[in-house]
């Protein structure tokens, strides 16, 4: 077993313990000075540690595990949100508008409890009451207040991991509950719209039954069927877009004009 005195990311002095597990060599970070802890005291937590199924970190050891992992990405992700939202600047200063909120008294209160976390005490206070709970600025300012303040960075990366999972599938959720209603209200349109064109079809037809009987005269267009043919010729050369099939961009046909006629005589639109 071998003590080796380290300094973490934060100046704090730490004593990492090098054992071997069988053919397996672990180590283990202890907070403090290898000379606080005793012999039996060091054996103690490499003996606990060698007893569990899995190698699984205690809470000191899941602590230091998650300092550098949130210190390169998760930390930066909560300060973005912080800035997004205004309430600190790109250079982690409070933004005027926040700072306005504390009073000269309170902010020099602040400085003095909590040191150079000051400035995360201020916007905890500020977020907490100023935006909702569970919010996307609630998070991340819980997020920095259990990591710099509570010195808990599993904790912490807890937070931003509920954080992350909550505004990405949450939102992805809303947006298909949104997209759902709007598919329904489409679905429940499209009748109507059917109806409409259809409408149109029957009214395209009906002027052109007019127009060919005057031009053709009455006897041509007595027959359904001749009626359908001399309409069908007309749509033909002017492709009215009422009489053209959406799919292929062709005029309909004679006989389905013809069940157009049909319709249009039971309406007495023709003759």
């Amino acid at each position: 077993m071998k003590k080796v005195d380290e300094i973490d990311g934060y100046g704090n002095p730490i004593c990492v313990v090098t054992y071997s597990s069988g053919l397996t060599e672990n180590s283990t970070p202890l907070h403090g000075r290898c000379a606080d802890f005793s012999d039996d005291e060091i054996q103690a937590v490499v003996d606990r540690s060698n007893k569990k199924p899995y190698p699984m970190s205690n809470r000191d050891n899941l602590d230091y595990a998650y300092q550098n992992i949130l210190e390169a990405s998760i930390v930066d992700q909560c300060y973005g949100i912080l800035i997004d939202a205004k309430i600190i600047e790109c250079s982690d200063a409070l933004t005027q508008g926040v700072a306005s909120t504390f009073d000269e008294a309170r902010l020099t209160e602040l400085k003095s409890d909590f040191g150079d976390n000051w400035i995360i005490e201020a916007i905890t206070y500020y977020v907490f009451r100023n935006f909702e709970t569970y919010s996307l600025e609630f998070y991340a300012a819980s997020t920095l207040y259990e990591f710099f303040v509570l010195k808990r960075p599993f904790r912490a990366g807890y937070i931003a991991a509920e954080m992350d999972w909550k505004f990405k599938h949450e939102s992805s959720a809303i947006l298909g509950q949104k997209n759902k209603k709007a598919l329904q209200a489409a679905e429940a349109a499209k009748p109507i719209k059917a109806k409409a064109k259809r409408q149109q079809k029957l009214e395209r037809v009906a002027k052109l039954w007019h127009h060919l009987k005057a031009k053709l005269g009455a006897n041509a267009m007595r027959k359904d069927t001749n009626a359908a043919q001399a309409i069908h010729v007309e749509a033909a050369k002017h492709r009215y877009p009422e009489l053209l099939i959406k799919e292929t961009s062709e005029v309909i046909g004679p006989e389905a004009i013809r069940r157009l006629l049909s319709e249009l005589r039971e309406l007495d639109k023709v003759g």
